[in-house]
């Protein structure tokens, strides 16, 4: 059976009002798939930029009910020029402004020789996708073309995300690959001293504790509190870009914070936030998540792209098209320096056939973590850490 492919890692930027319905889009799937992909025992980090980026490459091709169920899963707009131009604004390299933290996003096309896509695909691809277009013989050796995709991944993630198209994945069937980078590094504004690191307990159960190194500091940034939780914002040097932590306040509220966490409790904490002195004592962690998201992505709505009754004739008409798989990997390194986090997400389809009082915020139990815009509000990575020694 004849296979396209479509492998995504992205990078989210620079904003313009006119590119808020997006970033909203982006923000409302990111605490829907969190219910899901949250119902792990283990350490996550997930980009749901990624996620959204490489179903928004494929929702550009799509029609009829394919095209419905995707926009309503992912509040996508359904005005395809006006959705284009706005992902446009999205995509923007910060890395090639004059900043202090890299957030690197790169597109690119791997199609087979001979292939013929729609030449309006192509286009806005290239236009508002900004992807490059390379040629690549999948029928003959797609072993090699394997290899090559996963390097250039590997290239502009800086290394991070590797082996993301596993050997399983591309036969002499396959005909395209969509793949969009998407990498992130950044300093703190307030960066910690390893001379201050304490090692204490960390809570990973009901009567259980890990030893693990703690970075302590102060500095001012925003701060909200309920009685479920209490969140900040960690700001990187670029004090656009910071990391928002959400703390539940016991270790048994953690499942009652994830229940409340959705985008209206996002926007209250936007709303709500003041600024406070932080004392801070945060653990070092180190995560690695991979994630096959066809069960995920049918629970949140979208069923008839999976089927052969898919309609993905805006890619090709030459050949009948559903999406056979979808897969995630992400990664994430933060430090006394700083954060270093890569995503990428592949989509595989077959023809068918101010400062106020001093507050503590010790994060020595399981608490969320997403890095986020603070400008703009969009939400780059989301995660959990239970266990920050694994």
């Amino acid at each position: 059976m004849k296979r396209i492919l479509l492998a995504t890692l992205v990078s989210i930027i620079l904003f313009s009002a006119q590119a808020q319905d997006i970033i909203e889009s982006n923000n409302r799937f990111t605490f829907d798939i969190y219910k899901l992909l949250s119902k792990t025992d283990k350490n996550l980090i997930f980009s749901p930029a990624s996620i959204t980026s490489a179903i928004a490459m494929t929702y550009v091709g799509a029609k009829s009910n394919t095209f419905d169920e995707i926009s309503n899963t992912f509040y996508f707009n359904k005005n395809i020029s006006e959705f284009n131009k706005t992902y446009n604004k999205l995509v923007e390299n910060y890395s090639d402004k004059k900043s202090t933290v890299s957030l690197f996003n790169a597109n690119s096309l791997w199609i087979q020789k001979g292939l013929k896509l729609n030449t309006e695909f192509l286009e806005n691809n290239k236009k508002y996708y900004l992807s490059s277009a390379n040629f690549t013989d999948f029928i003959s050796n797609p072993e090699k073309s394997r290899i090559t995709i996963n390097d250039w991944v590997g290239k502009n993630t800086n290394n991070k995300i590797n082996d993301l198209i596993k050997p399983s994945a591309i036969d002499n069937s396959t005909r395209l690959v969509l793949v969009n980078a998407l990498y992130f590094k950044g300093a703190w504004l307030t960066k910690f001293k390893k001379g201050n690191n304490t090692n204490d307990d960390f809570q990973i159960g009901r009567k259980e504790f890990v030893k693990t190194a703690f970075m302590n500091n102060s500095f001012s940034s925003w701060y909200y509190e309920d009685k479920y939780c209490e969140i900040i914002d960690i700001p990187y040097s670029d004090e656009q870009i910071s990391l928002l932590v959400i703390l539940p306040k016991s270790y048994k509220k953690l499942k009652k914070v994830e229940k409340k966490l959705n985008y209206n409790y996002y926007l209250n904490y936007i709303d709500n936030k003041s600024k406070k002195r932080i004392k801070l004592s945060f653990p070092k962690y180190n995560i690695e998540s991979e994630f096959d998201l066809n069960t995920s992505l049918k629970q949140l709505g979208i069923k008839e792209a999976f089927t052969m009754s898919a309609d993905f004739s805006g890619i090709t008409g030459n050949e009948k098209l559903y999406i056979s798989k979808v897969v995630h990997k992400a990664t994430i390194e933060l430090d006394e320096e700083g954060t270093e986090a890569a995503a990428a997400t592949a989509v595989f389809m077959r023809k068918t056939s101010i400062n106020v009082d001093e507050v503590s915020f010790k994060a020595n139990r399981p608490f969320i973590y997403m890095i986020r815009n603070q400008k703009t509000n969009t939400i780059y990575f989301v995660g959990k850490v239970l266990n920050p020694t694994k």
